[in-house]
């Protein structure tokens, strides 16, 4: 076992032993009764599950709010369609929110998926673009802001017309 492991189970089974001679005082006042072992090996239980459970991995809470990420860094897959489904009702009747968390990533797997599946060259510009595309990707890709209505089956619009490309 290496020292610093050694030090956070010492600080386990101290900060737990503790905690249980608390736990006894408590049930002495209240006349419970509680053995004292009892009380020990509860509170060395309890502390070493509290220490268990702040180890464990933590999912960032930064996807939930919206604006949470730069632009730069949030990306699409195509992957990502069906968890999109929740973002689609947070996101109706909100426009704003419907562009940031709807719109954006659904213009972002358009663009994977040509570039996936009909090998798209970012050199043919946008005339030349716009003669390969479908109205409604298009649509989807160059539209000013706000010019959609903010509602799930505008993205069922473009989740189709994306599924067909």
């Amino acid at each position: 076992m290496n020292p610093s492991r050694a030090a956070k189970v010492a600080t386990v089974v101290l900060v737990g032993l503790v905690l249980g001679g608390l736990g006894f005082v408590l049930s002495l006042l209240y006349d419970v009764g509680v053995p004292l072992a009892v009380c020990l090996v509860a509170g060395v239980l309890i502390c070493a599950g509290g220490t268990a459970l702040a180890d464990l991995p933590r999912e960032d809470a930064g996807d939930l709010a919206p604006g949470s990420e730069p632009v730069a860094q949030q990306r699409s897959s195509f992957g990502d369609l069906h968890a999109l489904q929740s973002r689609f009702a947070a996101a109706d009747g909100d426009a704003a929110r419907f562009e940031d968390r709807v719109r954006r990533p659904l213009a972002d797997l358009a663009v994977e998926r040509l570039r996936t599946r009909q090998g798209s060259d970012d050199r043919i510009g946008p005339e030349g673009a716009q003669a390969h595309l479908d109205p409604v990707i298009w649509q989807l890709l160059t539209a000013p802001a706000g010019s959609f209505p903010a509602r799930p089956e505008q993205a069922a619009v473009w989740v189709h017309a994306i599924e067909s490309l």
